[in-house]
């Protein structure tokens, strides 16, 4: 269905997602894992980048606060492979090239399809205690024999 052939509902329907990737409806938190699977599903991302529900014939802009998606665990060993497990249940092999650090030191990675993913804390955390500081004073991540690179935190003002 072409865009100018769906009903915009955004008034009505009051959708967003917070920075830890929860959903609310009208500041109610969405629990239902049915309802959360069925809007990640329909969840898109327009021409000018903002996010939307496709449902049917309506289309409701959501309001997100950094990404639609976390990155809630690593799974893996460094040996082979990590995987990221997001929030929705989704796994997918993490691919290290991706990743970077934001403002606030906010780690995130692209998914194959391009999607960017914010890492949880915890994630973090688990990611953070597989880095090291390599002989350059680089921060990097080991995967098998090849080491990654972390590109250095992007703060407001610093280039």
């Amino acid at each position: 269905m072409k865009p100018s052939e769906l009903r915009d509902v955004t008034d009505s329907c009051r959708i967003r997602i917070d920075k830890e990737g929860k959903w609310y409806y009208e500041d109610q938190e969405i629990v239902n894992p049915l309802v959360l699977l069925t809007f990640c599903n329909a969840l898109q991302k327009d021409e000018d980048g903002r996010y939307r529900i496709v449902f049917q014939s309506e289309v409701c802009y959501v309001e997100v606060e950094d990404t639609p998606f976390v990155v809630a665990s690593i799974r893996g060993d460094q040996e082979t492979e990590l995987l990221v497990l997001l929030n929705t249940g989704e796994v997918h092999k993490l691919d290290p090239e991706t990743l970077s650090i934001g403002e606030h030191n906010v780690m995130y990675c692209l998914l194959p399809d391009g999607m960017k993913v914010r890492f949880s804390r915890a994630a973090y955390y688990l990611l953070a205690l597989m880095m090291e500081e390599n002989e350059h004073g680089d921060i990097v991540l080991t995967i098998g024999d090849k080491s990654y690179k972390i590109p250095p935190s992007v703060c407001p003002g610093q280039e």
